[in-house]
Order: structure tokens, then C-alpha cells, then sequence
């Protein structure tokens, strides 16, 4: 059946509406517009799709497609005849007359709590398919939309605060939005669809978007001592910087990707670094134990001193800390420390207004919550027990969201590829999906591996796809293996070449722009060069910003300069 075999189904994945482009023009319809298509019998909702192939006056609608959620504005059938032929029983529904109008959703005040990941991607693909509707956006934060993935660069001065800022100033007034900075949200009537903000001013909302985010994990018995810190914002950053004294010694708790990018980032300032990892090994949830053991020889050989299955039980210092004891016994003297054992969704205002929540805010494939008018993307989002917590996947809610509320009636989540990559300069190493085998015989692997030379690949198959992969020391085929993972395409013979492609990775130009992919400014510019004037176009051709997708807002730029350059 070949409605089950995923790389057929990549062909045409959606439903759509072909509609001659002197047709389509006449409706105000653009390539992606929901169309509205209406007959005497019933409607339907899809994505327009211009072709010349085409007769005008006509339109072809493909009956592949049934109930999407049991919302059935993705049938054919909703328009033709129900007729069928009293012998063959054959259906009358080849053809019938209908009219054609570009969907247009009433305006709505669409209020978002939180200026992170999801909300800055909500508001650039909002409006990117919707310039009318209010957007109202509450930010505890006195800063614009800004890149937090790269505070381990704020802080050792490898990138500078302008950088990490997604939105400026200028470019505000473009995106048409009210965003108030130092504003948090302190309660939310869901009865009266109101938002009481912190200075005690009350606003309505017809959908409300919670992007809340998470807070460090901080354990009860820590002190509140000057030197201790943990790294969520840019208050955090630049209150380590300044507390910070030379040739300090920093001791950071914890040895996931945020403790490990950190240590690497204050060894390049020449910092002391001892990390205490609380387990037998680094990143234990995204890396087998040969990548963890890969990864602490890099650490080890960038001159951290590294302790495992050891925790902080003692503090020392009265006006500032100076040391600790760990539960082993061992003193370590040292000037700061940085907790980065983990996060907490700040899921507290959508429980005190009634919202179903677990871990996280409890959302269906809509991303809504158990209320229909309230949404939750990012961190806060839990969807069928699982919280994502990555930048990749707050981007993806957030563009499902926007596209739902704008009548695509297709756009639904169905759940996100787990992905790290680790930013250390010089070091590559990435994760997506399963990074070992389950105990059962249809999951394989397919390894490569130099260990002279830190060199790593490994990949997961399950009823030939992949389905997880594992690169050290090389990411060439990071871009390739996450499509692969996350539309579960059937390898056939492509299994063959697995590791064995014999690409070789293009030398950064100029700055570094994308740490996921290796990217510089001179790779993205070859490329506008020679004819990509997109940004998805740019994306794709280069690899740059389709890992944590962080960089994307310095890739625009880039490109937007790059055309202004050759228009003038």
C-alpha cells in the first residue's frame, strides 16, 4: 500500500487547490494562501498551488485526502455529487461547479506571555502570513528578542550583546508588534479572556499564546552566597561578568551542554575550570558511552579538571563564596560557581488558572491547551508526555500555531527529533534521535570510528530508517540524517552509503555564523552570490540554521545587506 511508504508520502504531503496564476491573481491568492472552495453541497480549506498546467476557469483538487483531525476541510468529497451509478455503484464525484475565495480569518488580538525561542518564532511566522492581526507581547526581560543559546559566547567576548539580538530596535516597527519589556504576567482570567500584567493593568485577548519558558534548577540547600550563579538570561551573564576576577577559578556543577559550552567558553578567557558531574558520565541522555568518554577526553585535553559521580555538599565563605566540599570528601577553593544541572518549566500561571498540566502545560496537535483559545509552545509545552525543551522544537509549535490560526487546517505536530549539538570551537559533536540501540533485534547499528583521531559516527536503524546518529568529529551529514529521522524515510539502498558519502566539509569563510553546521559569512555570501536571494533558499543551500535554527535571524540580515549591497 503505498499510502504506508513515508518516502511516497514526502512527494505531496499536503492537501492543495491548483489554480491557474491569471485566476489566482484576480483572487488576491498567492502561492500558500488558504483558498476557500465552496460549492452547493459543502467546502473545503487548502493551501493554493499556482500552475500554468492549468485551463483558467478551472481548478483541480486531489481527493487523496480525508478527515484531518476530524476536521473534514481537507476532503474533496465535501464538494462533489453523492450520487453513484446504480450498477457499478461508481461515485459521481469527478467534477461539479464551485466558487473560489482567498480565506480571510476575522482580526483577533493575539496576547503572548514570553519573548524566547517560541515566541520570536510565533511572531516572525505570524507574520510572515498575517500583517493585521494585534500581537501584544509580555516580556519579564527589559531586553528585545535576543539569542540565548550563545551566552557561553556573550560571556568569553567571542560574540558581542548586538549579535545575540534577534529583533532590534529599528526593525520593530516592521514586525508590527506591542512588545513590553520588564512586564511580566501575574494572572489570567480565562472566564472574561483577560491578562492582568504587573504594573496592575488588565488586557484582553481573544487567543492567548504561553511561551513562558523554564528557570534554572537550582537545589534546596544552596546558599545565598555572592559567586554563585546560575545562566538563564542576560542579567545572568552580565552579572558573572562583572563579579568575574582574572585568572579566576570557576567551578560549574553539572555536565550537560550548557555547563560543558560554558566551560569551554571561560577556558578561551583563560579561566581555572573543574566541572562536578553528579553521574558516571557526560551527557548520559543524548550520547553512548563511547561518545561521552569521547567527549570528556575533549574536555579533559581543553585542561578542565573533571570529577564524576561526586555532588557540592558543603559551601564555603561568608561575604562570598570561596569554596566547596563535595560529598567524596575533596575541597575545591574557587572564586565562582555556575549551576547548570538542568531546568524547570515555569508552568505556575497555567496552573493558577486552571489549565491541565503534568510536567509541562499539557497541549494537543494543535499545540492547545485543555483550554481551545489558550496555546503553550516551547519549554512549557508537553505533548503526549514528552516536554521537547529545544530551540528546533519551540520553532516548529511555533509555526504549526501560527499556521492553524490561520486556516491551515492542515497544520498539525506530531512531535519533534530530539537534537544536541555541542558549540565548543574546533569540536564537533551532535546527537539526533536514539543514541543507542533498544534491547530488541530489529534496531541495528552502523558504526565508523577512529579514536586516535576523536573521530566518531554511528547510526541507529530500525525497520530500515533511521531512526538516531550519533557525529564526532565531523557533521557533514547532520542535515541529511535529521531529514532522514524526522520523516522516517526508508533507507532502501541508501543504507550502503550511510557514513560512506565522501563529502568533504566546505572550510568556514569568514565569521562563524552557524556553530550547528560550521557556516561562516563568506559561505553564506558565495551562495547569495549565485543566485539565492531567499532565506529558506540560504538555509537549505548552506546548512546554516537548520540545527537549533538560533542563527537564523543573523543569516537575514546577512542576506538582506547582501541585496541592499547589489540593488545600490
Amino acid at each position: 500500500k503505498t499510502g504506508k511508504v513515508n518516502k511516497l508520502n514526502q512527494h505531496i504531503s499536503q492537501a492543495f487547490v491548483q489554480i491557474h496564476p491569471v485566476d489566482a491573481e484576480k483572487l488576491q491568492l498567492a502561492e500558500d494562501d488558504i483558498a476557500l472552495v465552496k460549492s452547493r453541497r459543502g467546502e473545503v480549506q487548502v493551501k493554493a498551488r499556482l500552475s500554468s498546467d492549468i485551463k483558467q476557469g478551472v481548478i483541480f483538487l486531489p481527493m487523496h485526502w480525508g478527515k484531518i483531525l476530524n476536521n473534514d476541510l481537507n476532503r474533496a468529497n465535501n464538494l462533489t455529487n453523492d450520487l453513484i451509478d446504480p450498477i457499478s455503484k461508481e461515485p459521481d464525484f469527478k467534477y461539479c461547479a464551485v466558487s473560489v475565495e482567498k480565506y480571510k480569518k476575522p482580526r483577533q488580538r493575539i496576547v503572548i506571555i514570553g519573548a524566547g525561542a517560541g515566541a520570536f518564532g510565533f511572531v516572525k511566522a505570524y507574520r510572515e502570513i498575517n500583517a493585521d492581526d494585534e500581537l501584544v507581547i509580555y516580556s519579564k526581560e527589559n531586553f528585545p528578542f535576543y539569542n540565548r543559546v550563545m551566552l557561553p559566547d556573550y560571556i568569553s567576548g567571542e560574540q558581542k550583546w548586538e549579535q545575540l539580538i534577534k529583533m532590534t530596535d529599528e526593525e520593530e516597527p516592521f514586525y508590527n508588534i506591542r512588545l513590553h519589556r520588564g512586564v511580566s504576567i501575574e494572572k489570567i482570567d480565562r472566564d472574561k479572556k483577560t491578562v492582568t500584567d504587573s504594573r496592575g493593568f488588565e488586557t484582553d485577548y481573544d487567543i492567548l499564546i504561553m511561551a513562558t519558558g523554564s528557570r534554572a534548577a537550582v537545589p534546596r540547600n544552596v546558599p545565598s552566597l555572592p559567586g554563585i550563579f546560575s545562566m538563564r538570561n542576560r542579567v545572568d551573564a552580565d552579572n558573572f561578568k562583572k563579579y568575574l576576577p582574572g585568572n579566576a577559578h570557576v567551578l560549574i556543577v553539572g555536565g550537560g551542554l550548557l555547563g560543558l559550552e560554558m566551560a569551554a567558553s571561560l577556558r578561551e578567557m583563560g579561566a581555572q575550570i573543574t566541572i562536578v558531574q553528579r553521574i558516571s558520565r557526560f551527557l548520559d541522555r543524548q550520547l553512548d558511552p563511547l561518545g561521552s568518554q569521547l567527549l570528556h577526553e575533549e574536555m579533559a585535553e581543553q585542561g578542565c579538571d573533571i570529577y564524576y559521580d561526586d555532588e557540592v555538599q558543603l559551601y564555603y565563605g561568608r561575604s562570598k563564596l570561596t569554596g566547596v566540599r563535595l560529598k567524596s570528601g575533596r575541597r575545591i577553593n574557587c572564586d565562582a560557581m555556575i549551576i547548570a544541572i538542568g531546568t524547570i518549566p515555569n508552568i505556575e500561571l497555567a496552573k493558577t488558572c486552571g489549565l491541565q498540566c503534568k510536567r509541562g502545560v499539557v497541549v494537543n496537535e494543535r499545540l492547545q491547551t485543555s483550554d481551545p483559545d489558550i496555546f503553550a509552545i516551547g519549554e512549557i509545552a508537553e505533548y503526549e508526555g514528552t516536554l521537547y525543551g529545544i530551540t528546533a522544537a519551540a520553532e516548529e509549535q511555533a509555526g504549526v500555531t501560527a499556521r492553524y490560526l490561520n486556516g491551515d487546517i492542515a497544520s498539525f505536530y506530531q512531535g519533534s527529533v530530539f537534537m544536541n549539538i555541542i558549540k565548543i570551537h574546533g569540536f564537533d559533536l551532535c546527537s539526533i534521535g536514539l543514541p543507542v540501540c533498544p534491547d530488541d533485534k530489529n534496531y541495528e547499528e552502523v558504526v565508523f570510528i577512529d579514536k586516535a583521531k576523536r573521530y566518531y559516527k554511528k547510526c541507529v536503524i530500525h525497520n530500515d530508517k533511521l531512526v538516531g546518529a550519533i557525529l564526532i568529529g565531523d557533521k557533514t551529514e547532520f542535515q541529511e540524517f535529521r531529514e532522514l529521522i524526522s520523516k522516517k524515510i526508508e533507507l532502501s539502498d541508501k543504507r550502503l552509503q550511510l557514513l560512506r558519502s565522501g563529502k568533504t566539509t566546505a572550510p568556514v569563510l569568514g565569521k562563524l555564523v552557524c556553530s550547528c553546521n560550521n557556516v561562516g559569512v563568506g559561505n553564506i555570501r558565495e551562495h547569495i552570490k549565485s543566485g539565492c536571494t531567499g532565506l529558506k533558499e540560504i538555509c537549505a543551500a548552506t546548512g546554516a540554521g537548520m540545527g537549533c535554527g538560533s542563527c537564523r535571524g543573523e543569516i537575514k540580515k546577512i542576506l538582506e545587506e547582501a541585496l541592499l549591497t547589489e540593488i545600490t
